[in-house]
């Protein structure tokens, strides 16, 4: 199937072919309401891209975001398998952000979102180590328990 971009400027008509379009491709949701049928939108001007692909991300990174505020204050856990999870999604948005998105975000845009997540790894990391410590400290609290008895 062609695609054809019609542009009419008073008496002139230039019509282009837009099959190798560069841009961004997507798939919109379908609504009930929509009289016409999108089945695919190809997004070429870069602020454009740049707004849309930021609301995408914005949707994955609030979602780690909710997921590793509930890790970081459950101060009952006493494993990190929950923050090892959220180690996983945070690197699966980071491999979102450079495979999917890097052609097309601005490089300060990609940098700011490439660190926050690098801050809720660390936020994470540093959990991890204060659940380790704090089961060995336990345990050293069980073991002279078990010696003085």
């Amino acid at each position: 199937m062609s695609v054809y971009k019609v542009a009419k400027n008073n008496n002139n008509v230039n019509i282009s072919s837009l099959d190798k379009l560069d841009g961004y491709d997507f798939s919109p949701r379908d609504k009930k309401s929509n009289i016409i049928k999108v089945t695919k939108v190809t997004l070429v001007d870069r602020k454009m891209i740049d707004r849309v692909l930021s609301l995408k991300f914005e949707k994955y990174f609030r979602r780690l975001a909710t997921l590793a505020l509930k890790v970081l204050e459950d101060d009952d856990s006493s494993d990190d398998s929950a923050a090892d999870i959220v180690l996983d999604e945070a690197k699966l948005v980071k491999e979102i952000l450079e495979n999917r998105y890097k052609k097309f975000l601005n490089y300060e845009k990609e940098q700011l979102f490439l660190k926050k997540i690098r801050i809720i790894e660390n936020q994470l990391q540093m959990k991890k180590i204060e659940i380790k410590k704090k089961a060995m400290y336990l345990e050293m609290l069980e073991r002279s328990n078990t010696r003085h008895m």
